[in-house]
C-alpha cells in the first residue's frame, strides 16, 4: 500500500510552547499534503498520551471529516510488528487507530464507564470497598461502615482517607482466592479527624500515612503506632504508595536478612511495588543487586541502574544459569522471593552455603526444616509484615524510612492511579500485572471551600454556578471572566447567588495571561474546586486555518487549563472540571483549531487522574440554550445536527449529566444527546460512534442469561445460531475479564494464554462462565480447551447431543462455511466490509505461524485428576506455573 508517513514530535519541557509549535507544524504538513496532486494517503503518527499529540488528534480528526480518505491517524509504538500492521490498516479504510505490538484497536465511544462506575451509598457518612460475592471483580461495591461514628479506643485515630494503596492481596480477596477471612485495603494516607484520649502527638488536621485496616474507604480508624506524619512535599498519592512496599522490603532485607554492603541480593519481581522498593533499599545498603521481571519490563530495571548481566526473566528458570555465570559460580547471599514451584527451587540452588532466603509469597511457603535439610546452611524465613513485625516495630520503621526519604537516600515509586469508583478497572489492571511500581486508589470528597469558575459570567459558567449553589450547596464561589463584574448579567447573577446564601466574588481576569491568573489564585486563597468553562471560537476549514486562528482557540482553553493545573497542585482540590467539546471527539468540520484545544483538555485530565489528582473533562455536545459560543448557530444549523442524530441538550439534561460525571468519578467523557435510531438509518456514521450504533441493533442473544434458562435457549436455536451464541458468550466473557469493551477483540482461534490471560483472569473467567451457563466447570477450563472455539465446542457438548446437521467437517471449516454464507447473504456495508477485510488479513497472517495452542490443553489434561481435589493454594500454584506469576 502506497502512503506517506509523518511522525509528530512528542512534547518536551515547555508543554504549551511545544503544543503550539507541534500543532502548527503538523497543520502545515497536512495543508501541503492536501494541496499536492497525490492519491496516496498521509499517515500521521501521534501519541495521544502526549499533550501535544492529543491536540494533533483533534486537529486531524477535523481534517478527516473535511477530506475523507486522505489522512490516516495512528497512535503507534516502535514495535516492528506495529509497523508491519500499518499497510493493512491503511488498506482497510479505517481512519484512526492505535497499534501496540502489532495489535490494532479502534477508537469507539461506549457507555461502559457510566454503567460500571461504583457509587458510594448516599445515606452513609462512611463507606468502604467490599464485594457482594467473591469470585469476579465486577462484584466490587461500596458499602456503609461505622468508621465515622464509632468511639475511639486506646491508640486509635480516625482519618479521612485521600488515597489508598492497592495490593495483590486485595485482588486475591476479591476473587475469593485469599486464604481465610480478610478485608480489602491495608494502607492509606489522609487527614486526622479525631484522636483517642491517650494520644498527644497528633491533632486533627495533621496529614498521616501508614497501615490502616479497611483502607479502601473514605474514613478509617487506625492504630496510632502504625501511622506517621506525611513528609513535607509529598502528595497524598505519594504517601499512600509508600507504606506496604517499603515496610515489606525494609523488614525483609534489613531486619530478617541483615543484608550487608558488598553482598549479592536477588530480588524477584523487581518491577512490582515491593521489588522496586527493595532494589532501592538494597542499593542504599551497598549490596550488588540482581533482579528478575517480565522481559517487557526490563527497561525499568535498567533505568534503576541494573545492567543486563544482573537482569533475567521471572517466567522461567533461566535466571539460575544467567546469575550463576555472572557471579562466577559464587552464588547469591540473599534472595527476596515471591515466585513459586520450580522457580523457587532454582532460587534456592543459587544461594551461597550460608545464604538467606526471605519468602514474601503466600502460595508456596516451604517447611523450614525441609529447606535446612536439602540446602545445608541456608536460612529460610517466610513472613507477613503485619503479623510478624508488630505495631511498635512498624511504627519505628516508618520513622526510619521517612528519614531516608527526607535525606534523599530513597525516592518514590512509579504510581498509576484510579478513582475508587473505578475499582473494577484498577483491580483488573493489577490482576493482569500491567503495572510498574504501585497502584493507588484516590478517594472522592465533597468540595467544602472556595470554587473557582472560569468563564463564570458566561452562558454555561453562570448555569453551573447556579447549579452548584442550588443543588450542591456551594457557599463560596469566585466567578472570573475578561469583563468580570462588568459582563452582561453579572450583577443579576451575583445577587441571585447571594440570595441563596452563597458568598460570590466576580473578578476580571485575562486567562491568556499566566501572571494575571497566578495573582488571582494567590488573592483568592486555598481552593477546593476549579471549573474551567472559558473558551473561544475561530471557525474556518483546515485549508485556510492559520497560526492566529490556532492561537485564538488554544490559548484561552488549553493554556488556561494547563496553568490552572500547575497553579493549584498544592491546593487540596476535590474538584477539577474542564468543559471540553465533542468537536475534539468527532472532528466537526470547520473547527480543527477548536477540536485541538479540546483534545488537549481531555488528555490533560487523563494525565491528572493518573497522577492521583481529581479531574473530569466533559466533551459536551451542543446545548439548546442560546448565547455564548453557540450564539452564531442558526435554526438551519440546529436542524442539520438533529438530522445527523445529535440533539441539543436542555439545561436540565446538561446539569444532570454534569452530576452523573462527578458522582461517578468519571474522567474524560462525552455528555452528548444522541438519537441512535437516526444514526442507525444514516448512510455513514462517524467511526467513533459505531460501537453505540451496533448496540441498538436487535441482538439475537445475550452474553449472560439466567443459569436456569441458558441450556433451553441454546437448544432452541438452529445449529448455526447455536454455535454462534455459545462462541459469543465465550468471547464476551473473555473480553470482560480482560477489560475490553468489545468482544471483537477476542480472536476465537487464538489461545487464551496468548490473548492476555494469566493466573487471576483464568480463575475469574471460569467463575463468570460458570455463573452464565449454570454448568459445573473445572478450574482447568482454559487449559483443557485453550481457544474460544475449543471452549465453545466443549460447552455445547455439555448440553448433550443437540445435533449439528450431520457435518463431519472439522469445526473450524464448518465455522468458515457458516461465515461465508452469512457474509455474502447479508452484503455488509462499506464500514463493516473493511473491518472484515482487516480481520481476515490478520487471520491469514497468523496461519503462517506455528500453532502452539493445543499443547497447553494436552499438558493440563494430564494433571486434571490431581487438580480436581486440589486446595485453593495448590490450584493457584498450578495456575502460576502455567501462566507465570501475575505479580511479575
Amino acid at each position: 500500500v502506497d502512503f506517506e508517513q509523518y511522525t509528530v514530535p512528542t512534547t518536551g519541557n515547555d508543554i504549551l510552547a511545544d503544543t503550539h509549535h507541534i500543532t502548527t507544524e503538523t497543520l502545515t504538513h497536512v495543508q501541503q499534503h492536501l494541496a499536492a496532486d497525490t492519491t496516496a494517503p498521509l499517515v500521521i503518527e501521534a501519541t495521544y498520551d502526549d499533550l501535544a499529540g492529543a491536540a494533533v488528534w483533534g486537529l486531524i480528526r477535523t481534517a478527516q471529516t473535511e477530506h475523507p480518505n486522505r489522512i490516516v491517524l495512528v497512535d503507534t509504538d516502535n514495535h516492528p510488528a506495529s509497523q508491519e500492521a500499518l499497510p493493512a490498516l491503511v488498506a482497510s479504510g479505517e481512519s484512526q487507530a492505535r497499534i501496540r505490538d502489532g495489535a490494532i484497536t479502534l477508537p469507539r465511544l461506549t457507555t461502559t464507564a457510566v454503567t460500571e462506575a461504583l457509587t458510594p451509598p448516599a445515606d452513609a457518612d462512611a463507606w468502604h470497598l467490599d464485594t457482594s460475592e467473591r469470585g469476579t471483580l465486577e462484584n466490587l461495591t461500596l458499602v456503609p461502615s461505622n468508621s465515622a461514628t464509632r468511639p475511639l479506643g486506646p491508640h486509635e485515630v480516625r482519618v479521612a482517607v485521600r488515597a489508598a494503596g492497592l495490593n495483590f492481596r486485595d485482588v486475591l480477596i476479591a476473587l475469593g482466592m485469599y486464604p481465610g477471612e480478610a478485608t480489602m485495603g491495608s494502607e492509606a494516607a489522609g487527614i486526622v479527624l479525631d484522636i483517642g484520649p491517650d494520644i498527644t502527638d497528633l491533632t486533627p488536621g495533621d496529614r498521616v500515612t501508614g497501615l490502616f485496616p479497611d483502607a479502601l474507604a473514605n474514613v478509617v480508624v487506625a492504630d496510632r503506632r502504625m501511622v506517621t506524619p506525611i513528609p513535607t512535599g509529598w502528595s497524598y498519592t505519594d504517601a499512600a504508595a509508600f507504606p506496604i512496599v517499603y515496610l515489606t522490603a525494609y523488614y525483609g532485607l534489613h531486619d530478617l536478612a541483615a543484608l550487608k554492603p558488598g553482598e549479592r541480593v536477588l530480588i524477584h519481581a523487581g518491577t512490582g511495588g515491593v521489588g522496586t522498593a527493595a532494589i532501592q533499599l538494597a542499593q542504599h545498603l551497598g549490596a550488588e543487586v540482581f533482579a528478575t521481571a517480565n522481559p517487557t519490563k526490563w527497561p525499568h530495571l535498567r533505568a534503576m541502574g541494573l545492567d543486563d548481566h544482573h537482569i533475567a526473566t521471572s517466567r522461567t528458570t533461566d535466571f539460575e544459569t544467567t546469575f550463576h555465570t555472572t557471579t562466577q559460580g559464587q552464588g547469591i547471599h540473599v534472595i527476596l522471593n515471591s515466585l513459586t514451584d520450580n522457580l523457587t527451587d532454582a532460587s534456592l540452588r543459587l544461594l551461597t552455603p550460608n545464604g538467606r532466603f526471605i519468602e514474601m509469597g503466600k502460595t508456596d511457603v516451604r517447611d523450614t526444616e525441609e529447606v535446612a535439610r536439602t540446602h545445608p546452611g541456608v536460612t529460610y524465613r517466610a513472613f507477613d509484615i503485619a503479623d510478624d513485625a508488630g505495631p511498635d516495630r512498624i511504627g519505628a520503621m516508618l520513622v526510619e524510612l521517612t528519614g531516608l526519604f527526607e535525606r534523599g537516600a530513597l525516592r518514590g515509586l512509579p504510581v498509576r492511579c484510579w478513582d475508587v469508583r473505578e475499582s473494577v478497572d484498577a483491580f483488573r489492571f493489577m490482576a493482569q500485572a500491567r503495572h510498574i511500581g504501585k497502584v493507588v486508589l484516590t478517594i472522592p470528597r465533597t468540595p467544602d471551600g472556595t470554587i473557582l469558575i472560569t468563564g463564570g459570567t458566561g452562558n454555561l459558567g453562570s448555569l453551573i454556578a447556579r447549579h452548584l449553589v442550588a443543588e450542591h450547596g456551594a457557599r463560596d464561589l469566585v466567578l472570573t471572566s475578561r469583563q468580570g463584574p462588568n459582563a452582561p448579567g453579572a450583577t443579576e447573577l451575583t445577587n441571585e447567588l447571594q440570595e441563596h446564601g452563597a458568598r460570590v466574588r466576580t473578578i476580571s481576569c485575562d486567562l491568556t495571561d499566566r501572571a494575571a491568573l497566578a495573582t488571582l489564585i494567590d488573592e483568592i486563597g486555598p481552593l477546593t474546586g476549579v471549573v474551567h468553562t472559558a473558551g473561544a471560537l475561530a471557525d474556518t476549514t483546515i485549508d485556510h486555518l492559520d497560526t492566529d486562528a490556532l492561537a485564538t482557540t488554544l490559548t484561552p482553553k488549553a493554556n488556561a487549563a494547563w496553568w490552572l493545573h500547575e497553579l493549584t497542585q498544592d491546593h487540596d482540590l476535590a474538584l477539577f472540571v474542564v468543559f471540553s467539546s465533542v468537536a475534539g471527539v468527532l472532528g466537526n468540520a470547520g473547527q480543527a483549531n477548536y477540536a485541538a484545544a479540546n483534545s488537549f483538555l481531555d488528555a490533560l485530565i487523563t494525565r491528572r487522574r493518573r497522577q492521583g489528582l481529581p479531574g473530569t473533562s466533559l466533551a459536551w455536545g451542543w446545548w439548546q440554550r442560546e448565547g455564548g459560543m453557540t450564539a452564531h448557530l442558526t435554526q438551519a444549523d440546529h436542524d442539520r445536527m438533529t438530522r445527523d442524530g445529535i440533539h441539543g441538550l436542555t439545561d436540565a439534561e446538561g446539569t444532570t449529566l454534569f452530576d452523573t460525571a462527578l458522582g461517578r468519578g468519571l474522567g474524560a467523557v462525552a455528555p452528548v444527546k444522541l438519537h441512535l435510531p437516526t444514526l442507525n438509518r444514516a448512510d455513514t456514521v462517524p467511526a467513533v460512534l459505531r460501537g453505540l450504533v451496533r448496540a441498538v441493533r436487535p441482538a439475537a442473544r445475550q452474553a449472560t442469561v439466567p443459569a436456569e434458562s441458558w441450556a433451553d435457549r441454546i437448544a432452541a436455536l438452529v445449529p448455526e445460531e447455536r454455535d454462534r451464541a455459545v462462541l459469543d458468550l465465550v468471547r464476551q466473557q473473555s473480553a470482560r475479564v480482560l477489560g475490553h469493551s468489545d468482544a471483537d477483540r477476542i480472536d476465537p482461534g487464538q489461545a487464551f494464554k496468548d490473548t492476555g490471560f494469566d493466573s487471576l483472569t483464568a480463575v475469574e473467567f471460569r467463575n463468570r462462565v460458570t455463573s452464565a451457563t449454570g454448568l459445573r466447570l473445572p478450574a482447568t477450563l482454559i487449559f483443557d480447551h485453550p481457544t474460544p472455539n475449543a471452549l465453545a465446542e466443549h460447552l455445547l457438548a455439555q448440553l448433550g447431543p443437540l445435533g449439528d446437521g450431520g457435518s463431519s467437517s472439522p469445526e473450524v471449516l464448518r465455522d468458515l462455511e457458516r461465515f461465508e454464507r452469512q457474509l455474502f447473504g447479508t452484503r455488509p456495508d462499506d464500514e463493516v466490509g473493511t473491518a472484515i477485510a482487516v480481520r481476515l488479513r490478520s487471520i491469514l497472517a497468523r496461519l503462517d505461524a506455528p500453532a502452539t495452542a493445543s499443547a497447553a490443553g494436552t499438558a493440563s489434561a494430564q494433571v486434571l485428576d490431581t487438580l480436581e481435589d486440589a486446595s485453593q493454594s495448590e490450584l493457584l500454584s498450578f495456575i502460576d506455573k502455567e501462566f507465570g506469576r501475575a505479580s511479575n
